[in-house]
């Protein structure tokens, strides 16, 4: 007797698996309406979206087109959005934030002044002394 499993059965293994996990999900809340709402608001707060472009999905009833347009302007899969199926969220693209800019060196700060004519750099002078003043005043 061999102890060989069918392609079938292997289909059948795998399957079971996923409906498993599915309940598992379902049983947490993952379809709630709340549940929906947060993943909205943590993809927002992740890709710095403006409040207009996700509002139609924070209504008590949210419409179906509503949901399938913002899924295709911001490439979210729908099935992560609507069910929390973490296959789907590994099908999104990720959208790196920007770096942030880092503040200029001395060195480079005194390159551009020196390109400036003398009324420009007599502004920047008394503002960086302004500044200077107001950080060494009586508060600090």
């Amino acid at each position: 007797m061999t102890m060989e499993i069918s392609e079938e059965a292997k289909l059948a293994i795998a399957n079971g698996a996923m409906v498993r996990a599915r309940q598992r999900l379902v049983r947490d809340g993952c379809r709630t309406d709340a549940a929906m709402r947060r993943r909205v608001l943590l993809l927002a707060a992740e890709r710095n979206l403006p409040p207009a472009e996700y509002a139609k999905l924070m209504h008590k009833r949210v419409i179906t087109g509503s949901i399938l347009a913002f899924c295709k302007k911001h490439d979210v899969s729908l099935d992560w959005l609507m069910d929390g199926s973490l296959q789907g969220l590994k099908r999104m693209k990720y959208v790196p934030k920007p770096a942030p800019k880092k503040a200029p060196s001395a060195a480079e700060l005194l390159a551009k002044m020196a390109h400036l004519n003398p009324p420009n750099l007599k502004i920047v002078t008394d503002y960086i002394n302004l500044l200077i003043s107001q950080r060494s005043g009586p508060n600090a």
